[in-house]
């Protein structure tokens, strides 16, 4: 009885054996798999890190680009309301006027009337 409990001791302990020979390679290779993963996770923790650092300066340029904006809007306002209190508006100009008499008609009126030379150069491009 007991030389049949040994060999059935035995038997149990080779199977036993057999069964960690059997998973100790899918182990091992469990364990590398889990070594790999925790290095790329490790290097995407720190690309992370990087692209928050990015977002942040990026932040900041989009703050210091809107300040600039709502100057040069202030700025061109600005510009904007000084051009319309500069415009001239004439009176008593014929209507059925050609294209190249304007500039010669307003030059006279503004002679006539205010008594300044002007060229027709002085009296710009826009008309």
């Amino acid at each position: 009885m007991l030389k049949a409990l040994s060999m059935e001791l035995k038997h149990g302990f080779e199977t036993s054996h057999a069964n960690q020979v059997e998973i100790r390679g899918p182990c091992e290779d469990l364990g590398k798999k889990i070594d790999d993963l925790a290095g790329r996770t490790a290097a995407l923790e720190e690309e992370v890190g990087g692209l928050r650092v990015v977002v942040e300066e990026n932040k900041e340029q989009v703050r210091c680009l809107k300040e600039g904006e709502t100057g040069v809007m202030a700025k061109i306002e600005s510009l904007e309301n000084n051009l319309r209190r500069n415009n001239l508006r004439f009176l008593r100009v014929p209507e059925g006027l050609a294209e190249g008499e304007l500039k010669g008609f307003l030059a006279r009126l503004i002679k006539q009337e205010v008594n300044v030379e002007m060229s027709e150069e002085d009296i710009g491009k826009d008309i």
